[in-house]
């Protein structure tokens, strides 16, 4: 994460980083990088990590919302995209519980030891988060 960390103090416009700190507690609890395309107003939520002793806690759905919140309202995006492993079927339940719909499989696009593992791609859309804002369906 620090070379990430270091590509997005440099170039803010394209990355930004993210920590997700307990507010009570003070603890860290995961990290999120956020790559931007302004000139197409999209962006893309990459290496999102919750750590594995706060997952189940709502920490997932809490970060995903205030990126989605920081890119339509602060960034003025129209879309926001990601890819998950298509075997993390919490991840995807989160994602879709906060908005996104699913797009398509990328078929065996990384290889983990001797397997060949597929994504799911997934995005959101303004209007489609703004639809959910004014039905109060956003936490």
């Amino acid at each position: 994460i620090s070379d990430n960390l270091k590509y997005s103090n440099k170039n803010p416009d394209f990355m930004k980083m993210f920590s997700a700190i307990d507010n009570k507690t003070k603890e860290l609890v995961g990290h999120v990088q956020f790559l931007i395309d302004k000139p197409n107003d999209i962006a893309g939520i990459a290496r999102m990590i919750i750590a594995p002793k706060q997952r189940g806690k709502g920490y997932g759905k809490f970060v995903i919302n205030e990126l989605l919140k920081f890119g339509f309202n602060e960034i003025k995006l129209n879309l926001i995209n990601l890819v998950v492993f298509d075997l993390n079927i919490s991840a995807i339940k989160c994602y879709e519980n906060c908005g996104f719909i699913k797009e398509g499989i990328l078929r065996d696009r990384r290889k983990i030891g001797n397997e060949y593992w597929s994504l799911v791609s997934m995005s959101v859309k303004k209007n489609e988060y703004l639809q959910r804002i004014e039905s109060k369906e956003v936490l």
